[in-house]
């Protein structure tokens, strides 16, 4: 699978040295996304839910669930 499409937040293809590669689990949505957008995105929602790491929450494109896991930020 080939990822060349845009972030569906920030509609940028690449962010500092990322590529969009969380995808939207619903198979007709697919919306990619930046693993950092994303979960800016849903910590913004007050629907959302955090566990830890982890952010549950709606594909802003389609509202089925979605999930993003914020990898340890580099220092």
């Amino acid at each position: 699978m080939s990822f060349s499409t845009e972030c569906g937040i920030c509609y940028s293809y690449r962010l500092e040295d990322s590529i969009p590669d969380q995808v939207c689990n619903d198979p007709r949505c697919g919306q990619p996304f930046h693993q950092a957008c994303l979960y800016e995105w849903l910590r913004g929602l007050p629907s959302s839910r955090q566990s830890f790491s982890v952010i549950f929450g709606d594909c802003p494109y389609c509202s089925k669930p979605i999930t993003v896991k914020m990898a340890p930020q580099k220092s």
